[in-house]
């Protein structure tokens, strides 16, 4: 689904010239028939692959092919949708925003999810993966909210990055055949260690830029200045004061 058309869209990724470059000439090609939900479908059926793909690869490595396709086809709706909203002047702000964020949710719980089935990483720290994803999501969602931005880029990396090393990182277990890495004495798969990576810097992500944010709504949005105290109520004459069967109280 078309993503929100906040005032102001901040998408400071590594690759953001090649996919303002691509996308837009990629949505004036589709044919008419194309609309942003199916866009948005494509991509939540891509989801379903790479989870397929990671909870496969307990019997064949080889599975880990269809997670790096379907990682490719994830990236072609889920960017695509939005772009394709713009390009035909369709965007439906509420409802794209929405839609979208329910998406990448719902994508993100089938791929974690996956992974956590897999061989390839320890179920705790999967579901720490979509812990920290989930942080950033909300935060995303509240800083749009808050200012009118739409920031999905952090550090220069979203979700296009995001993809590009996981699809390294199953070709690299691939390539290699899952292997295992001692550290401090533990051993650990190479995805367990790109788990905790990731997490990590999720975390830290997150709360370095709720602070950010926090300092620059509070430039924003100061608080009011002090009332002055309100001033004395006006006494009532007693002979004024009456019940209601009109005797003096």
């Amino acid at each position: 689904m078309e993503r929100t058309t906040a005032k102001k869209r901040v998408n400071k990724i590594a690759l953001s010239r090649f996919e303002q470059w691509a996308l837009p000439r990629m949505a004036r090609a589709l044919p008419a028939w194309v609309t942003p939900d199916a866009l948005t479908g494509v991509g939540l059926l891509a989801a379903v692959g790479i989870g397929i793909g990671y909870w496969l690869s307990g019997i064949s490595l080889n599975w880990l092919w269809l997670a790096n396709v379907c990682l490719v086809i994830h990236w072609w709706g889920d960017s695509l949708d939005g772009t394709l909203a713009r390009v035909r002047r369709i965007q439906r702000e509420r409802y794209g925003f929405y839609v979208d964020h329910q998406s990448d949710a719902i994508s993100a719980l089938l791929i974690f999810g996956g992974l956590a089935l897999s061989p390839l990483m320890e179920p705790l720290i999967a579901m720490a993966l979509l812990v920290g994803y989930y942080l950033l999501m909300i935060m995303v969602s509240l800083i749009t909210i808050a200012r009118d931005v739409f920031k999905i880029s952090f550090a220069g990396l979203g979700p296009t990055e995001g993809r590009i090393m996981l699809i390294s990182a199953n070709t690299l277990v691939w390539a290699l055949g899952n292997p295992l890495i001692g550290v401090a004495g533990q051993s650990f798969s190479l995805f367990d260690l790109i788990g905790l990576g990731g997490t990590a810097l999720m975390l830290i992500t997150y709360i370095i830029n709720s602070l950010l944010e926090r300092a620059t709504l509070a430039k924003l949005d100061p608080p009011p200045e002090p009332n002055p105290e309100p001033s004395a109520a006006p006494s009532v004459p007693q002979e004024a004061v009456v019940d209601e069967g009109g005797r003096g109280l």
